[in-house]
């Protein structure tokens, strides 16, 4: 949760420090887990793929399930490719050598690939082939479905919206009127949360009436 000191200024929770998809765990629904998706993914023989709109939560299950995968067992080889290469854990797809990785994949190795859609379609099945070929996982996120066995389609609703934010907010800001904003600001922003958040980081830094 964000936190200050007295000498500081109060900080926003929606910055980006609060809400890039390594700084929380997803919010599943009641009944599912990180723990039921790794069971899942291990029955498919390490391969899966997590589905879903722009600005859904994809990136952040994929963190969730990271300390997952390794407590498991798993060598993960992690190429996220949704964002700029000027990002820190940003990946063109132009810029991965793909060549210089495939050599040390095995059977332990769970190869993630974060933004696949970004791959043409022959790349696409050059890596499944070699992952085929070496005995390595393949989970992979994108917009659509890329053919691989399905494990979680994210579905961003209003509840979820809500979750996130009060989170976010934590017990010090809890009654931010702000928050009455959600459910028009989803709406604005056609489910996408992450725009959401961006329009609440705004919201947040306007000084009061």
């Amino acid at each position: 949760m964000p936190t200050d000191s007295p000498l500081s200024p109060p900080s926003n929770p929606f910055a980006t420090r609060f809400t890039r998809p390594s700084a929380g765990e997803y919010l599943f629904p009641a009944g599912a887990g990180a723990g039921a998706l790794l069971a899942r993914l291990r029955d498919q023989n390490w391969w899966g793929q997590i589905t879903g709109p722009h600005g859904s939560g994809k990136s952040t299950i994929v963190h969730t399930l990271l300390p997952e995968l390794q407590a498991a067992g798993r060598r993960v080889e992690c190429y996220p490719l949704h964002q700029p290469a000027s990002r820190p854990c940003g990946t063109s797809p132009a810029a991965v050598r793909w060549g210089d990785y495939i050599a040390n994949w095995n059977g332990s190795t769970q190869v993630v690939i974060d933004g696949c859609e970004q791959l043409g379609r022959w790349r696409r099945v050059w890596l499944q082939w070699h992952c085929r070929r070496r005995g390595a996982g393949l989970l992979v996120t994108a917009h659509r479905d890329l053919g691989l066995p399905p494990l979680w389609r994210t579905e961003p609703s209003v509840e979820l919206a809500q979750r996130l934010v009060a989170r976010l907010l934590g017990e010090g800001n809890a009654d931010w009127s702000g928050a009455e904003q959600i459910e028009r600001l989803f709406a604005e922003h056609r489910g996408n949360l992450r725009e959401m958040l961006f329009a609440l980081y705004d919201l947040y830094e306007r000084p009061p009436p």
